[in-house]
């Protein structure tokens, strides 16, 4: 997302909007408004709170749809590094150099000292045009695949699936290495309101208890709550059909349906596959 804080913070100031103002509205805390605006992505918890965060902040500016924003997210294919398939090159013209001076002392019956020359520029520039051109067509290849996605899929295993070089056919492109998971102390909640009824706001009462401190709150669709606690929190929600709730990273979805009343507990040394709302 390289630019992506540029066009945020020039459009906010453009707007004569304060990070005060985007953390009252957006319910992003200001250190990690500030760490997208100055494209200091690391600051944030995990690449699911950058990609909610940006989608939220470009919500509330009004820019989500503009052409430049759609361009700089839009994914962008992995840079191909071909040293090492030219380095392979010379070594396959070097072992053929090696075995043709080989039969040519046994059939001389003689043994002479040959250095092979090395290649010459042209020869470099041929074989480096050929590898170029095999590996462009596998580019295509992964990027017409990649074009058409399978709407069953889980995203974050297609997303896992490239970053482990799957369905690109070249086994020879490096695989960046996967980034690991983040590690919590204690408990990191974040709660979005969706977007689900076109023909109105959807919208969430909710009441919050981290370690014994309640906050209430009431959100409309887009805007994401952040809940942090060293050992508990206690979840009041009304209308808990819109509410995604995500902890310590992992999407738990909704705990409700929609115009439900539900109470949710959740502490710090639970499995987190274990929670089933207790709907009222």
């Amino acid at each position: 997302m390289q630019g992506i804080g540029a066009i945020l913070k020039k459009e906010r100031e453009a707007k004569k909007i304060t990070l005060e103002q985007v953390e009252e509205a957006t319910k992003i805390r200001r250190k990690y408004l500030d760490a997208i605006e100055n494209e200091k992505f690391e600051v944030l918890p995990g690449e699911v709170y950058v990609k909610g965060f940006v989608a939220t902040y470009l919500k509330y500016l009004g820019i989500k749809d503009r052409p430049d924003v759609v361009e700089i997210l839009k994914p962008k294919a992995p840079p191909v590094d071909i040293s090492e398939q030219i380095a392979a090159a010379e070594q396959i013209h070097e072992a053929q150099a090696s075995r043709k001076l080989q039969r040519s002392d046994k059939k001389n019956k003689k043994k002479e000292v040959f250095e092979e020359p090395p290649l010459t520029k042209n020869t470099k520039m041929i074989l480096f045009i050929s590898i170029a051109a095999i590996l462009v067509l596998f580019v295509l290849q992964g990027v017409y695949s990649a074009g058409q996605p399978n709407p069953n899929e889980n995203p974050q295993q297609n997303l896992a699936g490239e970053q482990q070089g799957e369905g690109t056919g070249n086994e020879d492109v490096p695989v960046p290495a996967v980034p690991p998971e983040p590690e919590y102390e204690g408990l990191e909640m974040t709660l979005e309101i969706l977007d689900l009824n076109p023909n109105k706001t959807d919208k969430s009462w909710m009441k919050v208890t981290a370690d014994g401190q309640a906050v209430e709150y009431n959100l409309t669709e887009g805007q994401i709550q952040q809940v942090q606690a060293a050992e508990q929190i206690d979840l009041h929600l009304g209308n808990a059909g819109v509410v995604k709730v995500t902890l310590n990273g992992k999407e738990l979805g909704t705990l409700g349906a929609q115009g439900k009343v539900v109470k949710q507990s959740f502490n710090v040394s639970d499995d987190l596959s274990a929670y089933i709302a207790d709907e009222q």
